[in-house]
C-alpha cells in the first residue's frame, strides 16, 4: 500500500472531486480520506435529497389541484406511503453516489481510505 502522495485531500465532496481530478491529469498521486458517507454533503443530505422530496411534493400537489383546474380531468392524490418516499428518494441518493462519486475515483484512479485524517509534522 502506498503511503506517500502528491496530494492528500480530506473529504470526498464536490471541492474535493475537482482538485482530485485536476491533479491526477497532471499526473500527481492522490489519496482521499472520507471519514463518513462518500460523496459530500449535496449528495447524502443536502441538494439531491432535498429537490427529490420537494419534486414529490409538487408531483402530489399537481395531482390534488388538477381536477378543480381542468375541468374534464380526473385525478386523485391519495396518502403518501412515507417509507416507499423516502427509500425511494434514498435510493436515488445511492445511485448518484456510485456514478458521480464512487465511480468517478475509480476511472481516475486515485486512493479512497476511509477514517479520520490528521496533520503530523512534515518530514522531507
Amino acid at each position: 500500500m502506498q503511503s506517500r502522495y502528491d496530494l492528500a485531500i480530506i473529504g470526498s465532496g464536490g471541492g474535493a472531486f475537482a482538485a482530485a481530478i485536476h491533479a491526477t491529469a497532471l499526473g500527481k498521486s492522490v489519496v482521499m480520506v472520507e471519514r463518513d458517507t462518500f460523496g459530500g454533503t449535496c449528495v447524502n443530505t443536502g441538494c439531491v435529497p432535498s429537490k427529490a422530496l420537494i419534486a414529490a411534493a409538487e408531483a402530489r400537489q399537481t395531482a390534488a389541484d388538477a381536477g378543480s383546474r381542468f375541468p374534464g380531468i380526473a385525478t386523485t392524490a391519495d396518502a403518501v406511503d412515507m417509507p416507499a418516499l423516502i427509500g425511494g428518494k434514498q435510493d436515488l441518493v445511492e445511485e448518484l453516489r456510485g456514478e458521480k462519486y464512487v465511480d468517478v475515483a475509480d476511472a481516475y484512479g486515485w486512493q479512497i481510505r476511509h477514517g479520520n485524517a490528521a496533520f503530523a509534522a512534515l518530514q522531507l
